[in-house]
């Protein structure tokens, strides 16, 4: 029994290290999924106004949430690896399945949120998966929390467990913060260095992309009758699928059927899954709402990007560096671009006050967050491929870069 009980141990544990881990050096990443959960929370519970309130005030402080979970997720996986204080371990570990549990349901159930995040940008789960790995989960803990009294130390020595749990509590906080102060050390991203944006927008060599039908429903004017109906469509997989849904093909030729029956609505159905780029939303626009994705993203030679996503929240003592690079680059031809989600409005007093020398176009804010864990982050790319990365603590000189990087 307590070798049974030890390989449980470690395998829950092993998963909580590894799922704390993934998540701890992106933190950031973290907290916008937590943001995604209680915008969510927020809008389901409008009616309650206080309740709705308190999920709103949550984003605040959500990546402060974030590297605690994080941490708290990697030292319970430690503890319950060495047997370190089951009686405190194993409760933490059951309250903190029971309410993952209940929020992958809540995911699965209502389709609110996508990705629970569970393993951050590592491995991403449907709500389904998800909930069904957190039941397998919550059987497998229950069992530890049952028998919590026979799992015994793997060290005898009481301060040989509180100096590994002390040391590991501190590296996983200094992982934690660290990859918050910078960047991720280890990246999961389409946008990551070494990648080819382009690349990543487009469909892979030989793979096909989903298969769309549209449902159009119509209604018979004597009889009150509905029914659904397709465009006649030869190709085999198509046809399958439509018999198996009872699916006819519209009369659309029969002028006395059509008079007869009355359009309702249309609807579109994935009929064959498909493969899909990874990147599928990078599109910018300059001020006059005018496609600029090939401007700032196809320059042949080096290139800069600032990413501020939101300019009213972004680290404006940065700005004198990032200023310092953009004059440095102006002088060697080196395009330096701004790109962020805040309006015009909003944006030219700030850029004003800043001093920026540098054009500024428009994207998605959550596209943003995506290319980098950072507001304002730097991106030097060569054409479309990712050249190198850095937080706004860390804006390198012109030189610097020049040295390291250029041709």
């Amino acid at each position: 029994m307590r070798k049974f009980l030890r390989i449980i141990c470690i395998l829950v544990g092993v998963l909580f290290i590894v799922s704390g881990f993934v998540k701890a050096v992106d933190p950031v990443g973290f907290s916008i999924k937590l943001d995604e959960y209680f915008e969510v929370f927020a809008a389901d519970t409008e009616s309650v106004g206080f309740i709705s309130a308190f999920f709103l005030w949550l984003t605040n402080i959500s990546i402060y949430l974030s590297m605690f979970f994080c941490v708290l997720e990697m030292v319970l996986g430690f503890m319950l690896v060495f047997g370190i204080r089951m009686e405190l371990t194993s409760w933490l570990l059951l309250l903190i399945i029971v309410f993952f549990t209940w929020l992958t349901g809540y995911s699965a159930v209502t389709g609110k949120v996508t990705d629970c995040g569970c393993f951050g940008d590592a491995m991403k789960l449907t709500p389904w998966q998800s909930f069904n790995k957190d039941i397998v989960l919550m059987v497998f803990i229950l069992i530890i929390f049952a028998f919590r009294q026979k799992i015994k130390p793997v060290f005898e020595g009481k301060y040989t467990s509180t100096l590994l749990l002390t040391v590991f509590t501190v590296a996983s906080s200094y992982l934690t913060i660290y990859c918050y102060q910078h960047l991720p050390i280890i990246d999961f991203r389409a946008y990551k260095v070494g990648n080819d944006i382009r690349e990543q927008m487009t469909l892979p060599e030989g793979k096909v992309p989903d298969q769309y039908v549209t449902i159009l429903t119509y209604k018979n004017k004597a009889t009150g009758e509905v029914g659904d109906y397709v465009m006649t469509n030869n190709n085999e997989t198509q046809a399958a699928w439509f018999s198996e849904r009872n699916l006819r093909s519209l009369p659309w030729q029969d002028s006395l059927w059509m008079s007869s029956n009355e359009f309702v609505k249309s609807t579109s159905e994935i009929v064959v899954k498909g493969a899909q780029p990874k990147i599928t939303d990078f599109k910018v626009w300059d001020q006059d709402n005018q496609d600029a994705t090939s401007l700032v993203l196809d320059e042949p030679g080096y290139h800069f990007w600032v990413i501020a996503q939101d300019m009213s929240k972004t680290n404006k003592y940065s700005f004198e560096n990032i200023n310092q690079l953009a004059s440095d680059c102006e002088k060697n031809r080196i395009q330096f671009v701004g790109i962020t989600s805040t309006s015009y409005e909003l944006l030219d007093p700030i850029r004003h006050e800043l001093n920026a020398p540098f054009p500024f176009y428009y994207a998605d804010g959550t596209v943003l967050k995506t290319i980098i864990r950072s507001n304002p982050g730097l991106v030097l790319l060569k054409g479309s491929k990712v050249i190198a990365q850095w937080h706004y603590n860390d804006i390198p000189a012109y030189n610097e870069v020049r040295d390291k990087y250029f041709d």
